[in-house]
């Protein structure tokens, strides 16, 4: 029988650390169920934020290569005394923050899986960081806060539709597996949680998706403005520039960035680059 989690960590005398916002799963029965959502989609996990290994002993029942990154010395210290000895695991400590994503990707394996509980406060930075790198990975399966989910799978009209749901829903398909309650982490977290499965689309060129980024991000300051007076604003088009772009891209002048399809912003920021000439 496995170890619990909570048991483990107490074996190894670490206790969660209030300024790193840990939170750590204790709940054997998800962390296996997430370990399987993650197995379905590749067997070379790259996994982050790796903790005391809640859910990277049910990745190495599961999985062929698992490349933990952890950032907390004591917790790397009990991830190599628990799974050191595995041929299949590799671990790496580092900071997320700092991370050299083209390479870390490349090191997991041919098109790993990015998998994790990630801290609340880096969630946007690593997705936006995978997504920059969307053609390296098979997926992304990772615990997210419940409102972070709620944006990432969004649709127009509503409130959570914003930058989050517009970019990572043009490179992934993103499906809010489950929600998730405070009671499986030690120590309580104030908020729910949300399991969300990301499997990429057809991959972008690299400049486009970088033009993508920089106009969806540009549009969305003022989310509940005219879209055409943002872009008036934004890039100084004219009435008839706006009139005519919005006819080439599908919208109307009127819509507000929040209420438009992300393949429709994918037409916009085609027609705002080949206007610039880039």
């Amino acid at each position: 029988m496995t170890e619990s989690q909570r048991a483990l960590l107490r074996r190894h005398g670490i206790r969660p650390v209030k300024r790193r916002g840990q939170n750590f799963l204790v709940d054997g029965n998800l962390a296996r169920s997430i370990a399987g959502e993650v197995a379905a989609l590749g067997t070379e996990v790259l996994e982050l934020g790796s903790g005391g290994g809640a859910l990277t002993v049910h990745l190495l029942d599961l999985c062929e290569r698992i490349t933990a990154v952890e950032v907390d010395r004591k917790l790397c210290a009990v991830l190599q005394a628990e799974y050191g000895d595995r041929e299949a695991f590799t671990l790496r400590e580092a900071d997320l923050v700092q991370l050299d994503w083209a390479e870390i990707i490349a090191a997991a394996g041919q098109r790993p899986v990015v998998a994790g509980n990630l801290p609340y406060v880096l969630t946007s930075k690593v997705l936006f960081a995978v997504a920059e790198h969307q053609a390296d990975v098979a997926g992304v399966v990772v615990m997210v806060q419940k409102e972070v989910a709620e944006r990432l799978a969004a649709v127009p009209g509503g409130r959570e539709y914003g930058v989050l749901a517009v970019v990572l829903g043009s490179l992934f398909e993103i499906v809010m597996v489950r929600t998730v309650p405070a009671t499986v982490f030690w120590p309580q977290p104030d908020v729910a949680s949300a399991v969300v499965r990301m499997v990429p689309r057809e991959p972008w060129p690299a400049p486009e998706y970088a033009n993508f980024l920089a106009t969806v991000k540009t549009l969305f300051q003022q989310r509940r403005k005219q879209i055409g007076s943002a872009l008036r604003r934004q890039y100084g088009l004219d009435e008839n520039a706006v009139a005519e772009l919005a006819d080439r891209a599908g919208f109307a002048a009127t819509d507000r960035p929040e209420q438009i399809e992300t393949a429709v912003w994918r037409l916009l920021a085609r027609e705002l680059a080949a206007r610039r000439g880039a």
